[in-house]
């Protein structure tokens, strides 16, 4: 009886080393103390966001050409008076809690496909790489209303100075959102950012959202505006 106990106590052990460790990690409880939004955390538990694993059900639901005449428009262009050298190289390394940090806008957290790992606020940045699912609050009508929104970065292009994020599915909107980055004569950079978008509300869409994208995403280059031309 001893022989047989000690031969399956190796054997439970040995299967317990040799379990992925992929597998450990997928079921790996989210550390929610880390979070500061409630809404944040609701957003997460309301989408089985509780754990690693449930990353992989989110969607994107980017702009559809094929659905072109369907979406709204929505663009502004920002000046930033450094190279554009300098400005790409802020805005793919500036930290998401510096860049989304504003009276409307905050940052929650920030899930990578490709590594499968959460970026919490206080955490080290590596730098904006495609895959990335980010997840802010926003706080509207001077605070009234507080609600979660998630975006994935969908592209970023260094030849062509380019990051294209996409809405996810489970939000009010969809589309997409370019960000561009162009050399003005003066040796300034001129940012673009066209945000082609819909959803099931045209009082929504026409109203509401370009009022509060506008906010919202002046927020966020006026951020990144301050840190490319802080002094070197």
């Amino acid at each position: 009886m001893g022989k047989k106990f000690n031969q399956l106590t190796l054997n439970c052990c040995h299967l317990s080393i040799l379990q992925p460790i992929t597998s450990i990690r997928n079921t790996m409880d989210v550390d929610f103390e880390k979070i500061e939004q409630k809404k944040v955390k609701k957003f997460m538990m309301d989408y089985g966001l509780n754990k690693l694993s449930g990353f992989a059900n989110m969607r994107p639901i980017c702009y559809d050409p094929a659905a072109a005449a369907t979406y709204k428009k929505h663009f502004q262009s920002f000046l930033i008076k450094q190279s554009v050298d300098k400005v790409w190289n802020t805005y793919t390394t500036i930290h998401p809690k510096e860049a989304w940090n504003g009276d409307m806008v905050s940052f929650g957290l920030q899930y990578s496909l490709k590594k499968n790992s959460i970026n919490y606020l206080n955490e080290p940045y590596a730098g904006m790489e495609k895959g990335q699912i980010i997840i802010l609050n926003l706080r509207i009508f001077g605070g009234l209303l507080n609600i979660a929104v998630a975006h994935e970065i969908a592209e970023v292009n260094d030849q062509e100075r380019l990051i294209k994020l996409c809405y996810m599915e489970g939000g009010a909107s969809e589309g997409s959102q370019w960000i561009t980055l162009h050399a003005t004569p003066e040796g300034f950079t001129e940012v673009k950012h066209l945000t082609l978008y819909k959803s099931k509300s045209n009082f929504r869409d026409t109203k509401l959202y370009p009022q509060l994208h506008t906010k919202a995403i002046t927020e966020f280059h006026v951020n990144v505006k301050r840190k490319a031309e802080q002094p070197a």
